[in-house]
C-alpha cells in the first residue's frame, strides 16, 4: 500500500520538507529553494487565511538552507513573473489553468455540478482588460463541462482581494 501523508497546512512542500528534517535526511540547498518557492507561492508569501504556523516554521529552515536572505523579495520575483506570463496566455488557458470541478449532493439528492477558476496575480488590471474574452471561455467551458454554475475569480495578492466573474443569472 501506498503511504500517504495528509496534513491541514497551506503547501504540500511543508509537508515534503518536515519530512526532510523529521527523518534527518539532508536537504540539498537547490531543492530547498525549490520547496520555499513553493511554500511561497501556495501560501501567497504566508499572507494566505490557510497558511498554518508549521508553514511560517519550515520556510524558516528551508530560507537558512538554500541561502535566501530576502523571502519577500523572492516571493515578489514569483509573483511578477507569473503575473507576466499570464498576460501571454490565451483565454482558454487562463480559464482551464487553475479550474476545478465539484459535484454537490444536495440532502434532497439532488446534483449539482460547479465549475471554480482562480487567476492568481500582481497586476489585476491586466485581467481585467481580458474580462469579455474570459468571460466568453468560461461560458464555454460551462456548456463543454455540462456545468451548472461556472465561476472565474481574478485574486490580487497583492491587496488580497478578488473580483468573481459571473456569467450568468444562474451563477
Amino acid at each position: 500500500p501506498i503511504y500517504i501523508d495528509i496534513r491541514p497546512w497551506g503547501s504540500a512542500c511543508s509537508i515534503i520538507a518536515h519530512t526532510f528534517v523529521r527523518i534527518r535526511k539532508k536537504l540539498p540547498p537547490k531543492i530547498a529553494g525549490l520547496l520555499l518557492s513553493g511554500i511561497l507561492s501556495d501560501t501567497l508569501n504566508l499572507r494566505s487565511p490557510t497558511t498554518t504556523e508549521h508553514d511560517r516554521l519550515i520556510v524558516a529552515v528551508l530560507a537558512k538552507l538554500s541561502g535566501c536572505n530576502d523571502i519577500d523579495a523572492l516571493a515578489d520575483k514569483q509573483f511578477a513573473a507569473k503575473s507576466s506570463a499570464l498576460l501571454h496566455l490565451s483565454p482558454y488557458e487562463v480559464a482551464c489553468g487553475d479550474q476545478k470541478k465539484f459535484n454537490i449532493e444536495s440532502p434532497k439528492g439532488d446534483s449539482v455540478c460547479v465549475g471554480f477558476g482562480v487567476v492568481e496575480t500582481t497586476d489585476p488590471s491586466g485581467m481585467d482588460r481580458r474580462i469579455d474574452e474570459l468571460m466568453i471561455e468560461v461560458a464555454a467551458l460551462k456548456s463543454e463541462q455540462n456545468l451548472d454554475y461556472s465561476y472565474l475569480a481574478i485574486v490580487d495578492i497583492v491587496n488580497l482581494s478578488s473580483k468573481l466573474l459571473l456569467i450568468g443569472k444562474a451563477e
